[in-house]
C-alpha cells in the first residue's frame, strides 16, 4: 500500500501550524483538569456522550459524535472532543463547554481541524484548514456555530486561504 504524503507537505509556515495545533489542543484539554485538581472539593468527573446534527458551510449536512468530560460538581462544564463526518469533508474539534440552565442551553469554544472533499461551500476542495469555532445552544441543544479557519495544506488551484464556518446545529 502506498500512501501519498504530498497533500501534507507544505511551507515552513504551514509546518508550524501542523505542530502548534496538537499542542494547543493538549493545553485546552489539560487546563480544566489541572484547575480541578487544585480545588479542595474535587470529586470524580463524568464522561458523557456528545453527538449532533449540523447544516452549514463548508461541510453542508454533517453528523458528529464524541465525548464530554464533565469536570464540575456544581455546573455542567468541562472539555469536549468531537469528530464530524459531513457531505463534503470531515472535522475534528476539542475544547471547553459549559451548559447553562436546565433547558439544554450552553456554549462551547473549540480548536478545530477540517479537511474538505468534493464540493464544499466557500472553501477549496481537498484542503485542510485549522482554526477555532464557537457553538451556541439556545434551547434544547438547538443553536448555531461560527468559526474562523486558515489553510494548513498546500495550495492547489485554490483561492480560499481562510474560511468562515457558519451553520445551524442540534447538539454538539
Amino acid at each position: 500500500m502506498i500512501i501519498d504524503v504530498r497533500p501534507f507537505a507544505g511551507t515552513a509556515r504551514q509546518s508550524r501550524w501542523r505542530f502548534c495545533v496538537p499542542g494547543l489542543l493538549s493545553v485546552l484539554l489539560l487546563l480544566p483538569a489541572a484547575a480541578k485538581a487544585q480545588r479542595e472539593d474535587a470529586t470524580s468527573s463524568r464522561l458523557v456522550p456528545a453527538f449532533g446534527v449540523h447544516y452549514g458551510t463548508p461541510l453542508r449536512f454533517s453528523v458528529s459524535a464524541g465525548g464530554a468530560l464533565d469536570l464540575s460538581d456544581r455546573r455542567n462544564e468541562g472539555v469536549v472532543a468531537v469528530v464530524e463526518q459531513g457531505q463534503h469533508g470531515n472535522e475534528v474539534s476539542a475544547g471547553y463547554y459549559r451548559m447553562i440552565g436546565r433547558f439544554g442551553s450552553g456554549f462551547s469554544l473549540r480548536a478545530a481541524a477540517l479537511r474538505t472533499s468534493g464540493e464544499p461551500w466557500n472553501a477549496d476542495p481537498h484542503t485542510t484548514y485549522v482554526g477555532a469555532e464557537a457553538h451556541l445552544m439556545v434551547i434544547l441543544g438547538v443553536g448555531g456555530r461560527a468559526g474562523f479557519m486558515r489553510r494548513a495544506s498546500k495550495v492547489v488551484n485554490g483561492s480560499h486561504d481562510s474560511i468562515v464556518t457558519l451553520g445551524i446545529s442540534i447538539g454538539s
